[in-house]
């Protein structure tokens, strides 16, 4: 038909009206048009107006044909999308509500009245009922009345728009009690309008409160109170005196020969001597008093509430007395005495730390007079300064002469062997041919102030040396350098550090600053700012000596460090069925949480090594590997080290 129409129109145009006859066609209707057309001349205008209306129908047909078929592909269209976006919001409530049931906070929904309108599987367990059942509850049914006060009070001021924190006691099937961590806010989305709350049991929390508590303030060996605990609490008593008009006393204690039993015998049986002398100090103070242990062999003691002088030396006598009789410890038969140094409050200072400094001055005193016998402290202890005035001449000489080395002590990964980097430790080899450890003089270096050349000095050697092994193919060790609180202290510390850097090209990453917890005592948040600024440069920081001084586990998550470093005595106990022992796994899984990463220092033995491991170790250190080494000596340990055989425990250099 399209055909016939288009050579019709075809013919018109051309005056040849009849031209469409000669196209093969049904017989029939060419002989229609051709009569139509014999009879009027002008009816073949008819006919082109006819075509005209059925070409213009068709194309109209056809035009309908092409939009109803593009609506229906656009309706194609809209209808998966919709059902795109269905199948996603059905995910997404089908997320939502898994995220909602498998919590393991407890969430709970309530309307303004209290009523609960919703709550997941851990809410629900949390009190010890079904969702069905805590569905069919007010929140007044599960909050204890000893609470409810404070809870309505809380919740008045969330219905305002306040988003809070707070504590409540609930009430659980069974009757007892759950105290609660709770978050709750207010939400209005559109007519509706409820409360929402997060819910967590609080007993967990404090539990591990409490034990960093007892881990912050106890002496770990002793179970006396550590420094800490000792000061907040001579403190307090001080302040007693002073309102009071009465006298106290500080009494420092130290055990004579000490060092000789732990040489000899080992630290085992000179922890358990530790132990039994603690609590024969013990016996020879009152309830009142206090008995502290300070680290080391060094014990204190606080007599409150003092009339004279004779009260002190009643009690050092009663220690000197308990000291003088011979002892078993650990099959070992020991005759171990003591020294005791006292400074009496207000004549000896009115400041906890002046005392405290007396006490000590006298108890060296008491040393230096012979041992096993005690001394108040005055003016003329000559020998004491004498003895620090000798240390520091030859401190200053050291300086000049260059009589300073550094050993370096290897870091090494306890799963893979990898070596981390070394320690840098400081030695003293005086020019009279003796070698003077750290222990020597540091304390008087720290004392004078030379502590900042000696420690600058230690720092630019440590960034030089660990250099050299860059360029020699080590490129990735770390150097850790020991930072006295003393150079902490110094103003122009970072800059120190930053000079230390650019002259030795060390990238900055590659210098880990090591600091001990005793820089926490004073000013959390001042020490808090050093690091900071020392992290600043990109220089990595580690907490040095964990556990023996100013623990500071339970403000660890505030700290900017990267690491941290169990002290030898835990690692010395790993091996025991003791306190100690157990302490480890808690503090390395508490690191681990904070994604700090773990060193034990002191590894000695085997066994030690395999427990540390047990435990997610990540590093160590150790004469099991390796003593500090001279410099001329750590390329060829690195040699060894990573040779294809090393597995972390090769034999130790001697």
């Amino acid at each position: 038909m399209l055909r016939f129409v288009g050579l019709f129109m075809a013919g018109l145009l051309m005056g040849e009206p009849l031209a469409f006859a000669q196209i093969p066609a049904d017989e029939r209707v060419v002989e229609f048009f051709r009569e139509i057309l014999s009879k009027d001349a002008n009816a073949h205008w008819i006919m082109a107006l006819i075509t005209l209306i059925v070409l213009t129908a068709f194309l109209l047909i056809l035009l309908l044909r092409v939009t109803v078929k593009r609506k229906i592909k656009r309706l194609r269209q809209e209808i998966n999308e919709r059902k795109k976006v269905e199948e996603h919001l059905r995910l997404s409530r089908l997320r939502y509500q898994t995220l909602f049931n498998k919590a393991s906070d407890g969430i709970m929904f309530m309307d303004i009245s209290g009523k609960i309108i919703g709550a997941n599987e851990s809410f629900a367990k949390m009190h010890g009922y079904s969702i069905d059942e805590i569905m069919k509850m007010d929140i007044r049914d599960l909050i204890d009345p000893s609470t409810a006060a404070h809870v309505q009070e809380r919740l008045s001021r969330v219905l305002k728009g306040e988003t809070l924190q707070f504590e409540a006691n609930h009430i659980k099937k069974d009757g007892s009690i759950s105290t609660q961590e709770i978050s709750t806010s207010y939400i209005a989305i559109g007519d509706e309008h409820f409360i929402q709350s997060f819910h967590r049991d609080s007993a967990e929390r404090k539990l591990l409160e409490g034990q960093l508590l007892t881990i912050a303030r106890s002496d770990a060996l002793t179970q006396l109170p550590n420094r800490v605990c000792f000061l907040e609490k001579a403190g307090l008593e001080l302040a007693h005196a002073k309102r009071t008009g009465r006298q106290c006393a500080i009494l420092f204690v130290d055990l004579d020969h000490f060092k000789n039993v732990n040489d000899t015998l080992g630290h085992s049986v000179g922890d358990e001597l530790l132990k039994d002398s603690a609590a024969k100090m013990a016996t020879c103070i009152r309830g009142t008093d206090i008995l502290a242990r300070l680290g080391g062999d060094e014990f204190v003691v606080l007599l409150n509430d003092l009339e004279n002088e004779q009260g002190a030396q009643y009690t050092a006598e009663r220690i000197r007395e308990k000291f003088n009789a011979p002892r078993v410890i650990a099959g070992h038969d020991l005759f171990i005495t003591a020294s005791v140094g006292i400074a009496v409050y207000p004549h000896d200072g009115e400041l906890l730390e002046d005392l405290l400094k007396n006490a000590d001055t006298a108890m060296y005193a008491a040393k230096a007079s012979g041992r096993n016998m005690f001394c108040f402290f005055n003016q003329v202890m000559h020998e004491n300064a004498a003895s620090k005035m000798h240390v520091e001449r030859c401190l200053r000489d050291a300086l000049v002469k260059k009589e300073f080395a550094l050993f370096y002590q290897p870091i090494v990964g306890m799963a893979d062997g990898r070596i981390r980097g070394f320690e840098a430790l400081l030695r003293w080899f005086k020019t009279d041919g003796g070698l003077v450890l750290p222990d020597g003089f540091i304390s008087v270096a720290e004392e004078t102030g030379l502590i900042v050349p000696i420690g600058e000095w230690a720092l630019h050697e440590a960034c030089r040396f660990n250099k050299k092994l860059v360029d020699a193919g080590y490129t990735d060790l770390v150097m850790s350098v020991n930072m006295s609180v003393a150079q902490l202290r110094w103003k122009n510390l970072v800059g120190m550090i930053k000079n230390a850097l650019d002259h030795s090209g060390l990238r900055p990453e590659l210098l880990e600053v090591e600091v001990t917890e005793s820089l926490f005592i004073e000013s959390l948040d001042a020490a808090v700012d050093v690091l900071n600024a020392i992290r600043a440069l990109g220089v990595q920081v580690s907490l040095d000596d964990f556990g023996t001084g100013y623990s500071s586990l339970v403000h660890l998550h505030k700290l900017p460090i990267g690491s941290l470093k169990i002290d030898r005595f835990f690692i010395r106990e790993i091996a025991k069925d003791t306190d100690e022992n157990a302490m480890i796994p808690a503090i390395i899984d508490l690191a681990h949480k904070l994604k700090l990463e773990v060193i034990a220092e002191g590894v000695e033995t085997g066994v030690q090594l395999e427990k540390l491991l047990g435990n997610r170790c990540d590093y160590y250190q150790g004469y099991f590997l390796s003593k500090p080494i001279r410099a001329d000596e750590v390329p060829l340990f690195l040699a060894r080290a990573c040779s294809p055989k090393f597995t972390g425990s090769i034999a130790p250099i001697k």
